[in-house]
């Protein structure tokens, strides 16, 4: 209907209008009746009845109660509407601190966070203003409850970056920015995503962590209200850009940097901020779980990972088997095993110390993951002996990287300050599941064929097979 498109004044306005109106027709009415009383009272003489005065006298009460009526009903007119009023008025504050107290009831539970309904609005005045402004906090609570817990189900740092971004792409429609991390000692920095990725080589060219403001200042950088903040940034001629720090418990864990075209307008710069000030709400929810998920990765790595050559240890394979073994099987493919032992490597450490043994096992570990692909997986084993995990091994692979192995070793030179090594190689093959179903028994049976290989002379590759192994089942 026309009247609720009006505001709260032109509602007033009608309604006050209305009563008016209604005084007035009150007024007309009774100057209507006094002045058709003055003209019964002035042709009245002397010689009229008792009969007829009594008739003017019960005219004049006929008249009055007619208008005492009429005002009374004017008067429960006004107080129905004001109460109609005052009522929706109260209900609406009455939805609006219901749905706040149930948003903040719901912090822990997604659920019922989502199942909060938003406020009718039932008029297209102030009010219904209220009431949108009201239903949107709600539903931006809701985001970002359901953005948190979200992203306490994801497992590392990159799931998060992830998250976040697309929050930048689809939330806030920003189509040009980078994510910068800094390392956990402060002493790099690295752009880990770029949006659009082509944009990635036309940023800043970072060595450092404190050639970045933002970093070093711990302040958001904007070069729209200060331009050529930044001396790093090679296009701050054609675009603006704004940095944002990501600081949690008074470490920064790196930098977002939001870019657009530079154009002199109040309006977009307005805009602009208004995205960066929502972009900053999300960076608050995810930071302290950015924080805690760096922390749980980088206790992993250390758990998982050999500290002197930077390879999975044993310990990654005993927590990761089992879900690289589902894969082999679904796919019902093989895993190729490689068991690589460098020959007289004690002689290394007895005559040249244990630092020159250190750098010999650090090469070796660059040589063996040049010679296989990036989806397999090598593994220092133990002390100077390595296993090689061939993901999806086709026939005869094995035997080919294996080989590959030794010769890349037999040609390297190992150089220690003005030491030059030559070493060779041994390496045992075995096949999951060929060889064996058990994984176990296929990695016994690639150490048993590497003995094999030492016994034979060393410096060569050997592929498991069953007269090597009389012992029954492992």
């Amino acid at each position: 209907m026309p009247f609720f498109g009006l505001s709260v004044y032109g509602k007033s306005f009608i309604v006050l209008s209305s009563f008016l109106c209604g005084y007035v027709a009150i007024g007309l009415y009774n100057y209507y009746f006094i002045t058709l009383l003055k003209q019964q009272l002035s042709s009245l003489d002397s010689g009229q009845s008792q009969a007829a005065v009594e008739n003017i006298i019960h005219a004049a009460n006929q008249y009055t109660w007619t208008g005492g009526i009429l005002v009374a009903v004017l008067m429960l007119l006004v107080t129905a509407t004001s109460f109609l009023c005052v009522r929706h008025l109260v209900n609406l504050l009455i939805d609006m601190n219901s749905r706040l107290v149930n948003i903040r009831k719901c912090g822990s539970e997604t659920a019922e966070c989502l199942m909060v309904d938003a406020i009718p609005v039932v008029s297209k005045d102030e009010i219904g203003d209220v009431a949108h402004s009201v239903n949107d906090l709600v539903r931006y609570i809701q985001e970002l409850s359901l953005f948190r817990r979200t992203l306490e189900g994801d497992e590392t740092p990159g799931e998060i970056y992830n998250r976040l971004a697309d929050v930048f792409r689809k939330r806030l429609k920003r189509d040009s920015f980078a994510i910068w991390e800094i390392s956990d000692n402060g002493s790099a920095i690295e752009q880990i995503m770029t949006y659009p990725s082509e944009l990635a080589s036309e940023t800043c060219q970072l060595n450092n962590p404190s050639a970045c403001r933002a970093y070093r200042t711990g302040d958001s950088v904007n070069s729209g209200r200060y331009p050529g903040i930044c001396p790093v940034f090679p296009q701050g001629d054609i675009m603006t850009h704004y940095c944002v720090p990501m600081r949690v418990d008074g470490k920064t864990l790196g930098v977002i940097q939001f870019l657009f075209i530079y154009v002199n307008s109040m309006e977009r710069r307005e805009r602009f901020m208004a995205d960066i000030n929502y972009a900053q709400q999300y960076l608050r929810e995810a930071l302290p779980l950015l924080y805690s998920k760096r922390l749980a990765h980088n206790l992993n790595e250390m758990a998982t990972k050999d500290s002197l050559t930077g390879l999975y240890n044993r310990r990654f394979i005993e927590n990761s088997i089992t879900a690289i073994l589902a894969g082999i099987k679904r796919r019902f493919s093989s895993l190729g095993i490689l068991m690589c032992d460098m020959d007289y490597f004690k002689q290394v450490n007895d005559e040249h110390g244990h630092e020159a043994g250190d750098r010999v096992l650090v090469n070796l570990a660059n040589i063996l993951q040049n010679c296989v692909r990036s989806s397999d997986i090598v593994i220092r084993y133990g002390g100077e002996e390595f296993l090689i995990l061939l993901i999806d091994c086709e026939k005869d692979m094995s035997i080919q990287i294996a080989e590959k192995v030794r010769a890349s070793v037999e040609a390297a030179k190992f150089r220690y300050n003005d030491l030059v090594l030559q070493k060779t190689i041994s390496v045992g093959i075995s096949e999951f599941p060929s060889d064996s179903n058990q994984f176990w028994e296929a990695i016994k049976f690639a150490d048993v064929a590497l003995y094999q290989a030492k016994e034979r002379g060393r410096n060569q590759v050997l592929r498991f097979s069953e007269e090597m192994w009389s012992k029954g089942s492992y």
